[in-house]
């Protein structure tokens, strides 16, 4: 099993990209690839990776993370730390830094 640390400070409700050095990690190369997401509670939720065009590169936005986000009452600011899984596409979250707490 092959993993990457991922760590996001929420600045947006809209969508939330993959870090460039995942997707080369990873080696996303299609239009869209499938993506499992698990919550500190154990809940998996499917949703996709969707290429984007960025200049001259590309990038890619994580489908449903509105609703990822509310689910689990994340706010801005909150810095949520995620271990990606290539073996499953797999991105589990380990911890959250809440933006009040401390």
């Amino acid at each position: 099993m092959t993993c990457i640390r991922v760590n996001y400070v929420l600045l947006t409700t809209l969508m939330q990209r993959m870090p460039a050095n995942v997707v080369r990690f990873a080696g996303f190369r299609n239009k869209v690839h499938e993506l499992k997401v698990t919550n500190m509670n154990g809940k998996t939720i499917d949703m996709n990776l969707r290429r984007q065009k960025n200049g001259d590169g590309v990038r890619y936005a994580i489908e449903a993370w509105p609703m990822f986000m509310k689910e689990n009452g994340f706010r801005f600011g909150d810095a949520l730390h995620f271990t990606f899984v290539s073996s499953g596409n797999l991105l589990i979250l380990s911890h959250v830094d809440g933006v009040n707490a401390g």
